[in-house]
């Protein structure tokens, strides 16, 4: 007789706490108005870090993205021009001193955002991935060095996609997803079909 273990649930996520998701990924959800965690903000890197999606312009969870990366935080970027995923960007640039890359358009970004926009960091490269053809301001990132799609809300925790990104995201390989809501997907090949 063989035993089946079911497989354990990740804890709950916790807005303004930041979970680490893998060596590289830490992951620090918003307050939402809604029932839940709201807008998943990622950390990538320790020595260089990059800020995807800092969210709303709400001062805990500012704080909280400062207290955790502190002056090592050298780059935000953006999935999503929406206020709900920027509209803290321009306040945590101020405080930190990074680089905004953002798409064309957006109010005060150091650097545009285009598709295959490349950042080289110390410890990893995250590479810029169009969702359509980047003129409506939507982007994933691809960590090179996990294989981690940060998708934003182009890829659900329920998994849907935007229809374009598989094809887009094929070469690199991808292995783990970190949506904009809701737990990381270890299980790339379950969504990327």
């Amino acid at each position: 007789m063989s035993i089946t273990e079911e497989p354990v649930p990740p804890p709950p996520i916790t807005p303004g706490v930041a979970r680490a998701l893998s060596p590289l990924v830490r992951r620090i959800a918003a307050e939402s108005s809604d029932e839940g965690p709201g807008l998943n903000t990622y950390l990538v890197g320790i020595d260089e870090i990059v800020i995807i999606d800092p969210g709303p312009e709400d001062a805990g969870h500012l704080d909280v993205l400062c207290g955790c990366g502190g002056d090592r935080i050298r780059w935000i970027v953006l999935t999503n021009t929406d206020a709900a995923y920027s509209a803290g960007a321009q306040v945590l640039k101020e405080r930190t001193g990074a680089e905004l890359v953002a798409p064309a358009g957006f109010d005060g970004a150091d650097e545009i955002l285009g598709d295959g926009y490349k950042i080289d960091a110390t410890e990893f490269r995250i590479t810029a991935v169009a969702v359509e053809d980047g003129s409506d301001g939507r982007f994933s990132f691809v960590l090179e060095q996990e294989r981690t799609l940060l998708a934003g809300d182009h890829v659900t925790e329920a998994g849907e996609i935007a229809a374009t990104l598989p094809e887009k995201v094929k070469s690199y390989r991808i292995k783990s997803i970190a949506p904009g809501h809701g737990q990381y997907i270890e299980n790339a090949s379950s969504v990327l079909k």
